[in-house]
């Protein structure tokens, strides 16, 4: 007795793949909805056939931790902007922050907390 193989088993597979990667899909970490999987992997890290983010389990990241890429970039920009002083930059950052779910009052409080500590460090003579 001989064995039919499976000959578009792969290629129905690919195919269902390509479908999920074409419908609206939602990032596990900041929960923003993007029109499709691509813009999903792009813009989040975040992979519609599995969980976590850029390939790693959820929350271990080494990087971005529970965090997606947008998120850490925006926190990023907040932390720049905020050491800065650049405020205008700071009020868009803080806004899309809140959008993607960021504690940006706390994270602006911390990098103003770290930048009053780094500029009362010792002073140093040229």
């Amino acid at each position: 007795m001989s064995i039919q193989p499976d000959l578009f088993g792969d290629y129905d597979r690919a195919q269902e793949q390509a479908q999920r990667w074409r419908q609206p899909a939602t990032c596990p970490a900041c929960g923003t909805q993007e029109p499709n999987g691509y813009l999903l992997r792009q813009n989040h890290g975040a992979d519609p056939d599995q969980p976590g983010i850029c390939g790693f389990p959820p929350g271990e990241h080494p990087n971005y931790a529970a965090m997606c890429v947008a998120q850490y970039l925006v926190r990023n920009h907040i932390i720049h902007a905020t050491r800065t002083g650049n405020a205008e930059q700071l009020t868009r950052d803080k806004t899309r922050g809140r959008q993607l779910g960021l504690d940006v009052d706390a994270i602006e409080a911390t990098a103003r907390e770290e930048t009053r500590k780094k500029n009362k460090g010792p002073t140093r003579h040229h």
